[in-house]
C-alpha cells in the first residue's frame, strides 16, 4: 500500500559512510509503512555496493534516510 503525496517534495537522501554524511537532492512520490518512494533528480548513491539511481528512476529508501526541506 502506497500513499502517494498530491504536489511531490523535495528533500534530501542522507547516507553515512567512513568518508562522512552525502546529502543528495531527491523528490519524495509517497510513503510505505516503513519506506519512501523518491526520484532522483541527479545522479544518486544508494547504500550498498555500487548502487547508483539515475536522473529520473525511482526507488524506495527507508524513512530515516530521507530529510523533507521546503
Amino acid at each position: 500500500m502506497t500513499t502517494e503525496i498530491p504536489v511531490e517534495r523535495r528533500g534530501v537522501l542522507c547516507l553515512s559512510g567512513y568518508g562522512g554524511n552525502l546529502e543528495t537532492p531527491i523528490v519524495i512520490i509517497g510513503y510505505t509503512v516503513a519506506k519512501v518512494r523518491i526520484r532522483a533528480i541527479a545522479r544518486t548513491r544508494l547504500a550498498g555496493r555500487l548502487r547508483w539511481l539515475e536522473p529520473g528512476e525511482t526507488t524506495l529508501v527507508p524513512r530515516h534516510a530521507v530529510r523533507e526541506i521546503e
